[in-house]
């Protein structure tokens, strides 16, 4: 008896324990949650995950954004060559013609700017019947930020890549390409980032202000390192790439027609004090940029033979020209939280030779220097300017002054107004001298190919509207007006070419006006 108790009594604490082992493997109430084995981290302001395994903090994020687009449309006007006119006009005014003829073989039809325009019609393909007055766009933005921290701060990069689609007025076309990409460590910056000379970007619209806005798009190529000194002040120096940037911009060298800018030699070069402090922020930048054109495929090897008034000088071409152009940015931010949460007043202002891009002036609205929507006639927009009837090289005084106020009427509503004004100045540029007038002398007539002053202002709104988290309704309206005075020994504008009825030449005709307006509703999920 005492036998089988004790193998029953054996068999029950085996069975006891083999349960006790299997149950051990089962989930219980007890057991960690999957969530919890996802960390929740934030270094250097990388709020994201840890990676499994890493000591790395990721953060996703990024928008999709879907958008209609429009605007008022008038002539367009650009600016011919003598060798155009003279065709033009050959058979209702065949002595001016051959006129235009010998000076197109006389400066092989280099130098001419502004002096003649033309105005556009339905064989040049920009006349308003086949010019888009709507378009749509839709882009997706996605996001990455890795950051970690080390004995020296932040580790942190950051790469974010667009792709779009767009179609008809003033669209983005299609395109997938690098926004943003760079590494920030120990106050050093690299990579495609925003560029540290620029205060603010274009505004909160789609048509932009005038800024220099290398910070919303366009961004360059750079290598930086920033100083902090307590109290949110800091002070950085920037070595920035000044050719394009692909898809997401054009850079910052503007070469006027028939010049092409050599190599880089060195970079812009870009000097910022910022300060950051609970009352809003500052900033004052400088650059200095490189010009470095030379039109050596019109007046060097193979081109004409030299420069000067035909029949009176011939002289060597001057045709290179390397010098250094250069820039001032600044720019104040205030925070309003008296006239509602998260109300801002900005204002900045730059001022620049030989460095249009810096101006802002170029990025006002859609990037058609003051020709909005293909309105009127473009503003002059070159580093610098080769006039080879006087031999002489021309620079241009930029400047712009931007103000934004940013006014919340509930958490959900918000309104932005914006304004920006600017000028345009050209040295060597006579002005107001009509070749075909009474009292326009030879050295007159072969100054100024170029417009040598303009103005232009840009005004807007946007309404927006965030019913939910991280859905926003935008409608904006903006315009702009711009204006330029008449440059020297200007001919006049030709119309209608290839146009029913043969072209007609007005002389002294100049289009110094060109305005309009655009609009845009834009629906954003950001994530």
């Amino acid at each position: 008896m005492t036998l089988i108790k004790s193998i029953l009594l054996g068999s029950a604490a085996g069975i006891v324990a083999v349960a006790g082992a299997q149950a051990a493997d089962l989930p219980t109430k007890k057991a960690a949650p999957v969530a919890q084995y996802v960390k929740i981290c934030n270094v250097g302001g990388i709020t994201g995950w840890t990676l499994p395994g890493s000591d790395t903090c990721v953060k996703l994020s990024g928008y999709i954004t879907a958008q209609v687009t429009g605007g008022n449309l008038d002539t367009q006007y650009n600016t011919a060559t003598y060798s155009t006119v003279a065709n033009a006009v050959r058979l209702t005014n065949p002595a001016l013609a051959n006129q235009l003829d010998a000076l197109a073989v006389a400066t092989g039809n280099a130098g001419l700017g502004q002096r003649v325009l033309i105005a556009g019609t339905q064989s040049q393909g920009n006349a308003t019947w086949n010019r888009s007055a709507m378009g749509w766009t839709t882009r997706a933005n996605f996001g990455f930020d890795f950051a970690s921290n080390t004995a020296y701060g932040p580790l942190i990069g950051h790469f974010d890549i667009n792709a779009e689609n767009g179609n008809g007025f003033s669209n983005t076309g299609t395109a997938t390409y690098l926004n943003t990409g760079y590494l920030t460590w120990a106050g050093i910056t690299a990579g495609k980032a925003a560029s540290f000379y620029s205060f603010v970007g274009g505004g909160d619209n789609w048509a932009n202000i005038f800024s220099p806005d290398q910070k919303g798009f366009n961004q360059p190529d750079l290598l930086a390192y920033t100083a902090s000194f307590g109290g949110g002040f800091s002070a950085s120096i920037a070595l920035q790439s000044p050719g394009g940037n692909g898809s997401s911009g054009g850079g910052t060298q503007f070469a006027p027609p028939g010049g092409t800018f050599g190599g880089q030699r060195w970079p812009d070069i870009v000097g910022q004090l910022h300060v950051t402090q609970g009352w809003g922020e500052a900033q004052l930048s400088g650059v200095l940029h490189q010009v470095n054109v030379s039109y050596n495929a019109l007046y060097g090897a193979g081109g004409i033979a030299g420069c000067g008034v035909p029949g009176v000088a011939v002289v060597n071409c001057n045709y290179s020209q390397n010098k250094t152009g250069w820039g001032i940015d600044a720019g104040v931010k205030f925070n309003l939280p008296s006239f509602g949460a998260g109300d801002t007043f900005l204002v900045t202002g730059s001022y620049t030779q030989n460095a249009v891009w810096y101006s802002g002036l170029p990025d006002g609205m859609w990037g058609e220097n003051g020709q909005t929507n293909g309105n009127g006639i473009a503003m002059a927009m070159y580093d610098t300017y080769f006039n080879s009837l006087t031999n002489q090289w021309s620079s241009p005084t930029a400047w712009s002054v931007t103000a934004i106020l940013e006014h919340h009427f509930t958490p959900q509503f918000y309104l932005n107004l914006e304004g920006s004004v600017g000028g345009l100045k050209w040295s060597n540029m006579g002005g107001g001298c009509y070749i075909g007038g009474f009292g326009c002398g030879l050295a007159q007539a072969v100054q100024g190919p170029l417009s040598p002053n303009a103005t232009s202002w840009i005004i807007g709104a946007d309404l927006g509207w965030n019913p939910v988290t991280n859905l926003n309704f935008d409608l904006e309206l903006m315009y702009q007006s711009t204006n330029q005075s008449k440059p020297s020994g200007f001919l006049g504008t030709v119309y209608n070419v290839g146009g029913v009825g043969g072209a007609v030449f007005v002389p002294g005709a100049w289009e110094n006006t060109s305005s309009g307006f655009a609009g845009r509703l834009r629906i954003t999920r950001y994530f």
